[in-house]
């Protein structure tokens, strides 16, 4: 694919160009946190009853909605993301891949699954409101990005060229739903969380980093 072809980078939010540290530390460690202290029982047990709940509606919009879970648990969790957001961070050279974009005309669009109300916090605590042509969250749509509606509202929301557009992202199950729905240009994020292991996503072109993308090369191979 040569550069001069590409008209829209699509790119995901969490684990792509925010560290996923902060979404595993928050929703793994500090929600079970604060509902041990709310029921009076230790992190051990609120931890195992919060996941067996939140597995429970992995792959759906519930999963990741802020509004969901604070009447779930009882727990305003708007205030709780204002105390951790110091937590969030961008992954390193982010800004440097987005002004090389930008540099190109190429069309930047965030598509994330980040809740609007989380999503202006990180994008507001960050600082990279500028970059992108169009923010757009699953829960605009009702549907998950993992999901054959998402990407049908998608098509309906934006005029883009499927064989002009790259879309970046660090979840399998994502990445299978932009391809069923017609996107090729696909890379996926090995190490969507600086704190974890190198993640297996066998399939798609990967790369360990966004901050490792070759703007040098003639083509995109």
């Amino acid at each position: 694919m040569k550069w001069n072809s590409i008209e829209t980078f699509f790119l995901d939010m969490d684990g792509t160009i925010l560290d996923l540290s902060y979404d595993n530390y928050f929703w793994h460690q500090h929600i079970p946190h604060i509902y041990a202290q709310k029921n009076n029982i230790s992190f051990e047990k609120a931890k195992l009853e919060f996941e067996e709940k939140y597995k429970k509606k992995k792959n759906t919009i519930q999963w990741y909605s802020l509004n969901f879970w604070s009447e779930e648990l009882g727990i305003n969790l708007d205030t709780e993301l204002i105390k951790t957001k110091h937590k969030i961070k961008v992954f390193p050279k982010v800004p440097e891949f987005l002004d090389q974009l930008k540099k190109r005309k190429i069309k930047i669009i965030l598509l994330t699954n980040c809740p609007r109300k989380m999503l202006n916090v990180k994008i507001t605590q960050t600082k990279l409101w500028g970059y992108f042509s169009n923010i757009i969250s699953s829960e605009d749509f009702g549907y998950a990005k993992e999901t054959d509606e998402f990407w049908q509202f998608l098509e309906k929301e934006i005029f883009y060229n499927k064989d002009k557009a790259i879309f970046i992202d660090d979840s399998e199950n994502v990445l299978k739903y932009s391809y069923k729905n017609g996107l090729k240009n696909i890379i996926s994020i090995n190490y969507p969380d600086s704190n974890r292991e190198k993640q297996e996503i066998q399939g798609y072109r990967s790369l360990d980093s966004i901050s490792l993308f070759e703007f040098e090369k003639k083509f995109i191979d």
